[in-house]
């Protein structure tokens, strides 16, 4: 198991989730395994993220404390239930898988895909979310855990979601 995997399951359990929506995806395959093997998080696999979505908002409203484990791809699929969290203020933190981060440059345009599965082409993760008005952290590392207690903060100061954007930590790369 991984230990980031195993160190952001302390930080949720640490909120209060009991409860995790989420549909398989390779990039953060070493945070399902952690959530799947910690007895104090219940799974709830969705066939569509805004399946998740609109099940985590319903656990919220109906008093239990719970996260969704989407890939940033299927977020995309999903700006209408977004939105509609969003706009009803609830104070919610999405964990969203950040496909390929590392294989990406920053550029003028934002940042572009710089391997050979889509070279040249720009990821829209951050600016889908941006538009939304949506603030994010990244995990980009096991030091960066901590941001997950952050994202928390600003969800429960605005209520309203918080995404945070995890990264592989295995070395991923999309197409592989």
């Amino acid at each position: 198991m991984s230990e980031r995997g195993e160190r952001i399951c302390e930080r949720l359990r640490g909120h209060g989730v009991e409860y995790v929506t989420w549909l398989p995806d390779s990039e953060t395959r070493f945070l399902h395994q952690a959530m799947l093997e910690d007895p104090g998080l219940e799974m709830i696999r969705v066939c569509s993220e805004g399946e998740a979505l609109s099940i985590v908002a319903g656990l919220h409203v109906g008093g239990k404390r719970a996260t969704t484990l989407i890939e940033n791809n299927g977020l995309f699929d999903s700006g209408n239930a977004l939105r509609w969290l969003s706009d009803s203020r609830l104070p919610l933190v999405l964990l969203v898988g950040y496909i390929s981060y590392r294989y990406m440059t920053p550029g003028p345009r934002g940042r572009m895909w710089s391997d050979d599965y889509w070279p040249g082409v720009r990821d829209l993760t951050e600016p889908f979310i941006d538009a939304f008005e949506i603030p994010h952290y990244l995990i980009d590392s096991d030091d960066d855990v901590d941001k997950i207690d952050q994202a928390y903060a600003e969800a429960e100061r605005t209520s309203r979601p918080a995404i945070a954007l995890i990264t592989s930590a295995d070395g991923y790369l999309a197409g592989t």
